[in-house]
């Protein structure tokens, strides 16, 4: 029973490592797809922002100074 278990544990164990390792490596190829047309010429649209907040609690993740305008042109290029 302790085996059948064990088993159990390592296929979730390897199911949950091939999975994050597949989101990562997702995210690597469409950062380099977008710094690739960026090189190119063809201009890189702007990340979804979520907005800000405005609860009186969280005070101290204010992020005033950093408004970002909607028609900005962002540059991933290092």
């Amino acid at each position: 029973m302790f085996a059948l278990f064990l088993i159990t544990l390592l296929a979730a164990i390897g199911l949950a490592t091939a999975t994050v390792l597949a989101d990562s490596g997702l995210r690597w190829w469409s950062t380099f797809a977008r710094l690739r047309s960026e090189l190119k010429g063809a201009p890189a649209p702007l990340p979804a922002l979520r907005p800000a907040t405005t609860a009186v609690a969280q005070a101290a993740f204010d992020r005033s100074g950093t408004v970002r305008s909607a028609g900005g042109r962002v540059s991933y290029a290092a």
